[in-house]
C-alpha cells in the first residue's frame, strides 16, 4: 500500500493544521512540530510505503516509527482525505480522460479500501435492463451512457410521436413512427461505441415474462419508466425480487413525483404497500394506494421537460448507488416524493419490508434455496 493525498487543502494557525477536502467540514490537527505537515506533504506526493513514510519523517533526535505513521494514515482514511496509489493507474490513459469528471466526483468517496478508479471500473462491468424508453427511460439511458455503464438492454414498445418532444429529447422530429428503443441504442452506439446496448421491442405483459427476460439477460439492475399495462409496477417487483434484481422505479402523479427503489432481502417491495399484505390498514402506503386509485380511473402523461429531466436523474443517481455502492441506496424503503406545486419541495415516506408480504417471503425461500 502506498497512501496518497486526495485533492486538499490547509492552512496553519500556529500549531494547529486546518485541512479541507469539502466546504461543508474540515480536520484540525494539533501540528506543534510540523510533522503532520510533513506528511501531508509526503502524502500528497504519493508514491511512498508506511516503512518509506517513517524514514523520511524521522531526523536526528526524532524518531517516527512505522506504528505512529500507521495511525496518522488510519485517522486521515477515516476522515476520507486517502486512496491507495498502488490501486491508482489501472484506466488507460484514453479511458482516463473519457472518466475524467467521473473520477473527480467519486474521489470524495474513495479509501484505502476502494480507489476512485474501482468505482468506476464496477460501473464498466455492469448491465442494466431499462424498460421504457420515453421521457424516464430515455433521459436515464443518456445518464448511464454519461456514467460508463458498460452494457445495456433497452425495451420498449413505442413508436415515436408528436407529443413525445415535450419530455424526450433522445429523438428528432424526423424519427416520428420509428420505434423508440432502436432509436435509443442507435444514440448509445453513436455516443460511446464502447457501450455494448441491446434493443428489445416489444412489451411485458406478465410478472413471468419479465421473470424469463431477467433469466436470458441476467442485469445487475433494473430501470423502470413504464407505467403500462396496468399492473406492471407489481409485475416488475414480483420478478425482480423472487431474482433477487434490484430495481429503481420513477414516476408522476398529476402534481407530485416519485422516486423509489427495492434492494431483494434488504428492503420492502411495492407488495409490502398493498392492502393484501398490511391488513387493510389505510395508514400503510396510503399516498402509493392513492395513486393506484387514481391510475384506475385517470391514464394521462402531465410530464413535461423539466420533470422527466430531475425524475430521470434521481433514478440515475440511485442506479449509480446500487452499482458502485459508493453509499448505500437513498430510496429502498424510503420513497422520495417531490411536489411540483410547492417547488419542488420532497419528502420521505418509510416503508418497512412487510413480514406478511407475499413476494418478500417468496424472496426469502429463493435465497434460502441459493
Amino acid at each position: 500500500m502506498r497512501p496518497r493525498l486526495k485533492q486538499v487543502g490547509w492552512t496553519r494557525d500556529l500549531h494547529t493544521l486546518r485541512v479541507v477536502m469539502d466546504h461543508r467540514d474540515h480536520l484540525e490537527i494539533d501540528d506543534a512540530d510540523g510533522t503532520v505537515e510533513r506528511l501531508l506533504e509526503l502524502l500528497r506526493a504519493g508514491g511512498r510505503t508506511i516503512a518509506d513514510l517513517s524514514a523520511e519523517l524521522s531526523r536526528p533526535g526524532h524518531s517516527v516509527p512505522p506504528d505512529d505513521v500507521v495511525a496518522a494514515v488510519g485517522a486521515l482514511d477515516a476522515a476520507r482525505l486517502l486512496q491507495d496509489g498502488d490501486r491508482l493507474g489501472t484506466l488507460a490513459p484514453s479511458r482516463h480522460e473519457r472518466y475524467f469528471s467521473n473520477l473527480a466526483f467519486f474521489e470524495p468517496f474513495a479509501s484505502l479500501d476502494t480507489a476512485t478508479e474501482e468505482l468506476q471500473s464496477r460501473l464498466l462491468d455492469c448491465h442494466v435492463l431499462v424498460l421504457g424508453a420515453g421521457g424516464l427511460g430515455g433521459n436515464v439511458v443518456q445518464n448511464l451512457a454519461g456514467l460508463g455503464v458498460g452494457r445495456m438492454t433497452l425495451m420498449d414498445r413505442d413508436v415515436v410521436q408528436a407529443r413525445n418532444f415535450a419530455r424526450q429529447f433522445l429523438y428528432q422530429w424526423e424519427d416520428i413512427g420509428r420505434p423508440k428503443v432502436e432509436l435509443a441504442a442507435q444514440w448509445v452506439r453513436a455516443f460511446d461505441p464502447a457501450i455494448a446496448v441491446q434493443a428489445i421491442s416489444g412489451e411485458i405483459d406478465s410478472a413471468d415474462a419479465l421473470s424469463r427476460l431477467l433469466e436470458d439477460a441476467r442485469p445487475d439492475l433494473v430501470v423502470s419508466g413504464i407505467d403500462q399495462p396496468r399492473g406492471v409496477d407489481l409485475w416488475v417487483n414480483a420478478a425482480c425480487v423472487t431474482s433477487g434484481v434490484p430495481f429503481v422505479r420513477g414516476g408522476m402523479f398529476v402534481t407530485e413525483g416519485l422516486v423509489l427503489s427495492v434492494d431483494p432481502g434488504k428492503s420492502g417491495c411495492l407488495d409490502c404497500t398493498t392492502p393484501e399484505n398490511t391488513g387493510g390498514d389505510p395508514l400503510a402506503g396510503r399516498d402509493l394506494d392513492n395513486a393506484r386509485i387514481y391510475a384506475e380511473e385517470v391514464r394521462i402523461n402531465r410530464g413535461i421537460g423539466p420533470v422527466a429531466t430531475l425524475l430521470s436523474s434521481l433514478v440515475a443517481f440511485e442506479a449509480l448507488r446500487y452499482l458502485t455502492r459508493f453509499e448505500p441506496p437513498a430510496y429502498a424503503g424510503n420513497l422520495l416524493w417531490i411536489d411540483f406545486a410547492a417547488g419542488c419541495a420532497t419528502r420521505r415516506e418509510p416503508w418497512a419490508r412487510n413480514p406478511n408480504c407475499s413476494a418478500c417471503a417468496a424472496d426469502s425461500a429463493s435465497m434460502q434455496r441459493r
